[in-house]
């Protein structure tokens, strides 16, 4: 699944784009992605374009190349042909900007931490972004990511003590951190039963 903001310089629907101004740079835009695992072609030729605004699920059966194809989109694995931008730029310096959230399946969580004390700690490691009010230097921005993944109740719990579905919503907390162009989730409502996933998705 993958979430990007709405670029308020777009021009209203009906509308033609504005004379002077230059239409914002699509959220991702890839053009002949390739990726061979040995004699596995796992992704052929995959052009992928998703603008500003749209909310976009990616679907398929296991072993059809998602997660491979989110890794190319997020920098973690480089493909072997193809071109691949996010927000205009590449995949790493949009990623280290802090325009770029992700919300992995599993993972990324220390058990010993707090919930509290995990948002506090990667708070304090998010980058500043020209022209945004960060989360992360602002205490009402903190506790607004708080109450948008409903983690107020278990601020004090340890990590290791906390279900499925309240790490994942921990992890949608980390990724909204940085208030980001564009959201990136992996299986986010794995391990959540039915009212934890219509919560989640009430949340996106």
């Amino acid at each position: 699944m993958i979430r990007t903001t709405t670029d308020t310089t777009t021009h209203s629907p009906g509308s033609g784009p504005q004379v002077g101004r230059t239409a914002p740079a699509p959220a991702i835009d890839s053009r002949g992605l390739r990726k061979v695992f040995g004699s596995l072609v796992a992704i052929n030729g995959l052009d992928l374009t998703i603008r500003s605004g749209e909310v976009v699920a990616f679907l398929g059966p296991n072993g059809a190349g998602k997660s491979t194809t989110l890794d190319m989109v997020l920098g973690l694995t480089q493909p072997d042909a193809g071109t691949i931008e996010l927000l205009g730029t590449s995949p790493d310096r949009a990623v280290q900007a802090g325009r770029v959230g992700v919300i992995f399946q599993d993972g990324g969580l220390l058990d010993d931490f707090t919930v509290g004390e995990t948002l506090r700690v990667v708070a304090s490691m998010q980058p500043g972004r020209p022209g945004r009010r960060s989360r992360t230097r602002h205490a009402p921005r903190l506790k607004d990511v708080v109450d948008e993944a409903h983690l107020g109740p278990i601020l004090a719990r340890r990590v290791s003590r906390c279900s499925g579905g309240e790490r994942q919503r921990l992890r949608l907390a980390l990724a909204l951190l940085a208030d980001p162009d564009l959201l990136v989730m992996d299986e986010p409502t794995a391990g959540m039963d039915v009212s934890a996933r219509i919560a989640f998705w009430e949340t996106m």
